[in-house]
């Protein structure tokens, strides 16, 4: 009778650890933006976020997580129970019509005006999703380590970067006609649909070109949607001051039609376009040492679901690269005279990107610039780079293309003056990020690096930056600058050139962002380009805390 009783308490004991360790089912959840407390309450849960758009963000939560997120009043919505290993997508919305169409081949969830999720209850989404539709599926991992708040800084007018003669120079070599002979060479193969044997010679062709200009060229191959395979096409020049710091311009150059795009979907300029604009970019940087290294990628899939540019920023962020900023090309050639027009589209992790954009296609283009922050617009490669935590911007032209996913997307109907205005608006941002080596100044100043110090008594807290760098040789001194946003608006901080490598700067609140650059000054003043920029982060909701020294005031005799 013992033996029994001990043994059914043991049978009991296991079935408990079994419940225990067995984890929670997830489901699928919309979550407001509304209130601003939101973004820390989803990083003390740390919340598997999803997706993250204009208005709510999508995440996979435990029933758990749901009744601690509604217990700290933020109004949950549950989309899907138990999501297993299902697909979702993001579709922009087709309109009554075509909504029922997708009703009757999954289930969808209005999201936003014009955003819908789909979802397939059993099978795959994305081939259950009819072909044609603007989508994007939701990543496998969590965003939430690269969200951003919204900037409290009042938006005001974006003011006019002044001209730099050097990066006039090289925009000077745009060529209108090689930009006419790319689009060509891409619509002559009729289609560049990426399930067809045309869009690989299409690839191919793009392949040889960038090989041709002497730079180091390579194929990524990535598999989509079962049975498809395809190829991104990537090239580079390298960087001779900060090599592993990446600038990334390209564009997809796969095409779609509506009709029969397995063979004729000529897509001039959605998207030979962008794509001949990033192969032109690669014509003329490849004769200029540059301090930061360009990375010049033809994407593929991106009609079938941005698969190639979400292959190629899965890669680079598993690698845990440095890619400083990526500037997406996708239809960049139609518009209505005198229309002068172009859309720079951002998320708040990109903002500045699309400040600088934004001021350079004002300094050097007779364009009109729009910067527009809109998390939910993700339908094309930028959206990939977002999902991986790099800054990415989008230009497109601001008109709608009557064109667009038609037989009549051809050469023809393209305006070669204002194509030749948008790619020098992309390669004016994409130059002056990564700085062409200048005769007559001191060589930029590598190594740079730093840590922060933070500083803690019993009624305020501080922090303190530490910054280093290795000496330039011929330099008189150096000089460090400080900003709070990333790469705009630097301001020196150093009233006279320094004679170390060394320099701290403290006293910073701690919950801003600080960004900094060195650079090296000669006998004559003359200036350095600057050094590569490092970041101090907020140490409050959505900052990192993680590996920071801190120390008290009183310590320190209440100085950091």
């Amino acid at each position: 009778m013992r033996t029994a009783t001990f043994r059914g308490a043991a049978v009991l004991l296991s079935a408990a650890v079994i419940l225990v360790s067995v984890p929670q089912p997830r489901h699928l959840v919309k979550i407001p933006k509304a209130d601003p407390a939101v973004w820390a309450i989803l990083e003390r849960l740390q919340l598997d976020v999803a997706q993250e758009l204009q208005t709510c963000f999508l995440a996979r939560a435990t029933l758990d997580e749901v009744r601690a997120l509604r217990g700290k009043g933020v109004p949950v919505a549950v989309l899907d129970w138990n999501i297993g290993n299902k697909d979702y997508i993001l579709v922009r919305d087709p309109g009554l019509s075509r909504r029922a169409l997708l009703e009757r081949r999954g289930r969808v969830a209005v999201l936003e005006s014009d955003l819908v999720l789909f979802w397939s209850v059993a099978g795959s989404s994305a081939q259950s999703l009819p072909r044609g539709l603007s989508r994007k599926p939701l990543p496998a991992w969590s965003v939430l380590p690269y969200l951003r708040p919204p900037s409290a800084a009042p938006a005001g007018v974006v003011p006019r970067a002044e001209r730099d003669p050097v990066v006039e120079s090289i925009l000077a070599e745009i060529s209108a006609p090689k930009l006419r002979a790319a689009v060509q060479g891409l619509q002559d193969f009729k289609t560049r649909y990426a399930s067809t044997s045309q869009c690989e010679s299409a690839g191919a062709l793009i392949y040889d070109g960038l090989h041709g200009l002497g730079l180091p060229t390579e194929y990524q191959a990535f598999s989509f949607s079962g049975a498809y395979s395809s190829r991104n096409v990537i090239a580079e020049v390298r960087g001779v001051s900060y090599p592993d710091d990446i600038l990334i311009i390209g564009g997809h150059y796969d095409s779609y039609a509506q009709t029969s795009p397995e063979t004729s979907a000529p897509g001039a300029d959605d998207n030979a376009s962008g794509t001949a604009a990033a192969i032109e970019a690669a014509r003329i940087l490849a004769r200029h040492p540059l301090d930061f290294t360009v990375r010049f990628i033809a994407f593929s899939a991106e009609e079938w679901g941005l698969y190639g540019s979400k292959a190629y920023a899965a890669r680079v962020r598993s690698r845990n690269e440095r890619i400083v900023g990526v500037v997406n090309l996708d239809m960049i050639s139609y518009v209505k005279k005198p229309d002068t027009l172009v859309e720079i589209i951002v998320n708040e992790a990109s903002s500045w990107l699309g400040d600088k954009a934004a001021r350079a296609t004002s300094a050097y283009t007779t364009l009109v610039p729009r910067k527009t922050v809109n998390a939910s617009f993700v339908y094309s490669d930028h959206a990939s780079f977002w999902d991986a935590g790099y800054p990415a911007l989008l230009e497109i032209e601001a008109g709608d293309n009557p064109y667009y996913h038609k037989t009549t997307d051809t050469i023809d109907t393209l305006d070669f003056d204002f194509f030749t205005q948008t790619t020098r608006a992309a390669l004016a941002v994409l130059t002056e990020l990564a700085q062409p080596v200048r005769a007559g100044v001191p060589a930029t100043p590598t190594g740079f690096s730093g840590r922060v110090v933070t500083f803690y008594s019993l009624f305020n807290a501080t922090k303190k930056a530490i910054l280093s760098w290795n000496a330039v040789l011929g330099a008189a001194g150096y000089h460090l600058y400080r900003s709070g946003r990333s790469h705009l608006d630097y301001e020196r901080i150093t009233s006279s050139p320094i004679a170390a490598t060394t320099c701290s700067d403290a006293y910073l609140g701690m919950d801003s962002y600080y960004y900094y650059v060195v650079t090296a000054v000669g006998a004559d003043g003359r200036e350095s380009n600057p050094s590569r920029e490092f970041e101090v982060k907020p140490q409050g909701a959505l900052g990192d805390v993680s590996g920071v020294p801190r120390f008290a005031l009183i310590r320190n005799g209440g100085r950091p």
